[in-house]
């Protein structure tokens, strides 16, 4: 019997990562959710991708779920994956801000149907020393 087990759940995933930075954490994030939702047979690299994006709201953690549904949206419209973020996340006039610069490629299709990441579970937090957790669970 092997020493663990992965189980499938129809209702959500849940991604941890963690990061030196805010950015980093973002950036991680994004990255293992596309890992999710796509293979690497669907990467259409003669077809690159790159866009601006820029969001603000009131939370840091509602930003990051802001983030992450802004990708989910764009990728499933445009059938893209993003797997380059360039991120500055700042705080100005009591908001929180996000401007990034998105790189990534066309795809033929996708593996997962990730819906939206969620405030259930949800976790962001810097430690002692700086380094930053979040926590997501999304909707698939």
């Amino acid at each position: 019997m092997p020493a663990y087990q992965n189980l499938e759940h129809t209702a959500d995933l849940k991604i941890r990562t963690i990061g030196k930075t805010k950015e980093e954490v973002f950036a991680n994030m994004a990255k293992g959710m596309f890992a999710n939702i796509y293979d690497q047979t669907s990467l259409l690299k003669d077809q690159p991708i790159e866009m601006e994006l820029i969001l603000k709201t009131n939370d840091i953690a509602e930003l990051l779920v802001d983030f992450l549904n802004e990708l989910i949206y764009l990728s499933d419209i445009n059938d893209v994956i993003y797997n380059t973020f360039e991120l500055v996340i700042f705080e100005k006039d009591r908001l929180w801000h996000l401007e990034s610069v998105l790189k990534g490629f066309k795809v033929s299709g996708f593996k997962l149907e990730v819906k939206a990441a969620t405030y259930n579970e949800l976790k962001l937090e810097e430690d002692l020393d700086g380094n930053w957790l979040a926590e997501v669970v999304f909707d698939i």
